[in-house]
């Protein structure tokens, strides 16, 4: 964990910059990206394989902000096609439905299998929608410990449902 944090203090600024050079100010936001870069990099099984850190943090970054625009434009384009469908069409087909139940039900247990501090980021900052730095202030810790957390959240959310998915 030490090494990790290291890393994220010693890149963090350097890597959003570096994003919002070269993307702007969003969206996403260059923070998001950071974060997303170093929630990949937590997730890594063996990170002693990454010889350039940095270097990997930047690029994992840029892909998101690279995935975020290409899932921007398809989102655009699926509303485009609802709107020239109309009401045609039936969004909430059981199917559908019970799927996202199940998937819901995973988070659920995800989240009450967690430790009380990262389940307590996670809730604050993704459901009840509180900034890092507002959640380190009313918890009295530093920003960079709230993000840790929450990425390792999130991290273990997504192990959840790849494990549903048969991708364990």
């Amino acid at each position: 964990m030490d090494g990790l944090e290291s890393l994220y203090r010693r890149y963090r600024l350097s890597i959003a910059r570096h994003i919002e050079r070269n993307f702007g100010s969003g969206p996403p936001d260059p923070e998001d990206a950071v974060q997303a870069a170093f929630e990949r990099f937590a997730n890594l099984e063996d990170r002693s394989e990454i010889k350039d850190p940095g270097a990997f943090l930047r690029r994992s970054a840029c892909n998101f902000v690279l995935d975020h625009r290409r899932a921007q434009k398809v989102r655009h384009a699926h509303a485009d096609l609802e709107y020239d469908l109309g009401d045609r069409t039936d969004d909430f087909d059981a199917e559908r439905v019970l799927s996202s139940k199940e998937r819901l039900e995973i988070i659920n247990r995800a989240i009450r299998g967690m430790d009380q501090r990262r389940q307590e980021v996670l809730i604050m900052n993704r459901i009840q929608g509180i900034s890092c730095a507002d959640i380190a202030r009313q918890l009295g810790c530093s920003p960079t410990l709230v993000k840790m957390r929450l990425a390792e959240a999130v991290a273990i959310c997504q192990r959840a449902l790849r494990a549903a998915d048969g991708e364990a």
